[in-house]
């Protein structure tokens, strides 16, 4: 009897380390995710300085994405095409009818006019006169890019559109194949242009169209680049696990929960629906237009705008 009990207790020692090792090693692993987590979020690298100032220009490029997109179906943001070991960019890629639309947006104020020699200039309330880069130039070169890196010959048209409702345009509507349109007058135009060429087919698959995201910072840090990341995993609410593509993202805010150790993710969809979700260390691989090439940790971002 003595020997049964000693064997029965010998037998529940074993079964008691057994689980206290087993239990260990389950918090073992806990732990070991969670300061993985903690690392990984502490030594995520800054975003690249701000080198340009984006937000003159922000409200109005805004007001004419929304405008675009009660018109259009198909509005692409930041489109871009190499050229050489860079990039080149442009606000606005509409599609409508077969006829793609290069789209540049200008926020300037004051009297915009055009002298002999092509160049643009701008007479300010305050009297001041300054001389402006042509939009012009720069959209023809984008378009013949265009045409060159996904060989077509589809008639592609350029379109600047002037924001600014205090702009008093003093240009002709057409310079050189492309069209210099107040917003009203911009979507009147696109839709006859449209019309008559008749376009059957589509130069490129629209979610095959390079574009550039941007992301912005809380401390006003800036950086835009191609992604090269399709998905990422996140967490709903109740603690699944899906997979997001980043083709179908408008607009993604971060809100750091740094307690939690994840972040909190505002997503609003190209369809208008939006939803919450949670991340905890999901770096993105981001080629930017200066042809290199950036990590950049969701930690890290307040916004981005696909």
């Amino acid at each position: 009897m003595i020997l049964q009990h000693k064997l029965r207790f010998l037998l529940d020692c074993c079964s008691f380390l057994c689980y206290t090792a087993r239990d260990e090693k389950k918090e073992s692993v806990k732990m070991s995710g969670f300061l993985k987590t903690m690392w990984n979020r502490a030594r995520a690298e800054k975003l690249p300085l701000l080198e340009e100032i984006e937000s003159f220009g922000a409200d109005g490029e805004e007001a004419i994405y929304r405008m675009l997109c009660n018109h259009f179906e198909c509005v692409i943001r930041n489109v871009v095409v190499p050229h050489k070991n860079l990039y080149l960019e442009k606000d606005f890629l509409v599609i409508h009818k077969n006829v793609p639309f290069v789209i540049e947006v200008k926020n300037w104020k004051g009297e915009i006019g055009c002298e002999a020699n092509g160049d643009f200039y701008q007479n300010k309330a305050n009297g001041v006169h300054k001389t402006l880069k042509s939009p012009v130039g720069t959209t023809q070169q984008f378009i013949g890019k265009m045409r060159a890196f996904y060989k077509t010959d589809t008639p592609i048209c350029g379109v600047v559109i002037f924001a600014e409702p205090d702009c008093k345009l003093n240009v002709p509507a057409e310079m050189d194949g492309v069209a210099l349109l107040s917003p009203q007058k911009a979507i009147t135009y696109i839709k006859n242009r449209a019309n008559a060429i008749k376009q059957r087919e589509l130069f490129a698959d629209p979610s095959q169209i390079l574009h550039c995201t941007r992301f912005y910072s809380r401390d006003s840090e800036f950086c835009k680049g191609m992604l090269a990341d399709c998905f990422f995993d996140c967490e709903t609410p109740d603690g699944s696990i899906v997979r997001i593509d980043t083709n179908s993202i408008a607009y993604l805010s971060v809100e750091t929960q740094p307690l939690k150790m994840k972040d909190k993710l505002f997503v609003t969809y190209t369809n208008g629906a939006s939803g919450v979700f949670y991340n905890r260390d999901t770096v993105f691989d981001v080629v930017c237009l200066d042809g290199t090439c950036q990590k950049i940790a969701l930690s890290r971002v307040r916004h981005i705008v696909f």
